[in-house]
């Protein structure tokens, strides 16, 4: 009789489950490009409670630049690593403002493969400030479906501009097209769609995606981001029932008072 009490005691006592997290802070600057070179700087942080490891540091540049990535075997926690990038230009350019993305490839302590994105520009010779912006609708996917990603653009400005549109994502999502030209008019809004799904995204996790936004006046390059959350959520047909846990109790507390009884007796 105790043995069984001691059982059901066991079953209705809640099971916790510690996983190791890593959050990554990346942090970016460069100096104006004057002439032919320049440094972009990172610093990076883990304010999880697990290590990263084999991570990967590599800046995405326009074709016009170059760069090389830079990896170390571990990034321990609370414990930032800086590093600079030569960034070269190698063909003849306009002056302005340039986009570039940071990709950090790294692993978990079982070896389980992760990425993040972080946007950064490089200023050539002059700086510019975009008239164009963007902004990315939040989305919520399973490991099952794939959904719309809506980037709504705005033209603030007083002429139309031909803008180049490209994505970026980390490797655990997947997309349609990376790539879109359009026209937008003065003053006008417009929609984008790009078709999104998780290709090996974990369950429970936000993701930076960005978009860079680009156009040219034929003497100088404009260029911003959009920025938006790809939320990764559990399947419908993967949902803990809410009313599981009160059955069970009910079930649990009739089979204990049914061998009280036979106890007794």
């Amino acid at each position: 009789m105790k043995k069984l009490v001691l059982f059901l005691i066991l079953l209705l006592i809640p099971q916790v489950v510690l996983a190791g997290v890593i959050s990554l802070t990346t942090t970016i600057s460069s100096d104006v490009m004057t002439k032919d070179e320049t440094k972009i700087h990172v610093s990076i942080l883990n304010s999880g409670n697990e290590p990263a490891n084999n991570v990967q540091i590599t800046p995405l540049v326009p074709s016009s630049f170059s760069t090389e990535p830079v990896s170390f075997e571990k990034l321990s926690i609370n414990e930032p690593k800086e590093t600079d990038f030569k960034v070269k230009l190698t063909e003849e350019t306009i002056p302005g403002n340039y986009p570039v993305v940071i990709l950090t490839d790294y692993a978990d302590i079982n070896g389980y493969p992760f990425s993040s994105v972080s946007p950064s520009s490089i200023v050539y010779k002059t700086r510019t400030i975009s008239k164009v912006s963007g902004v990315i609708s939040e989305v919520s996917l399973t490991d099952k479906n794939s959904k719309k990603l809506v980037l709504t653009l705005r033209n603030l400005d007083d002429t139309s501009h031909n803008i180049k549109i490209k994505m970026f994502i980390p490797r655990e999502l997947k997309i349609s097209e990376d790539e879109k030209e359009m026209t937008i008019g003065p003053k006008e809004e417009k929609e984008l769609d790009f078709e999104i799904s998780s290709l090996s995204a974990l369950v429970g996790s936000s993701y930076l995606v960005l978009a860079s936004i680009d156009y040219e006046d034929g003497i100088l390059h404009y260029s911003t981001f959009a920025r938006g959350i790809v939320k990764i959520e559990l399947g419908k047909s993967f949902e803990f029932p809410f009313w599981l846990p009160v059955i069970s109790f009910i079930v649990l507390l009739i089979i204990f008072f049914y061998y009280f009884k036979r106890g007794k007796k």
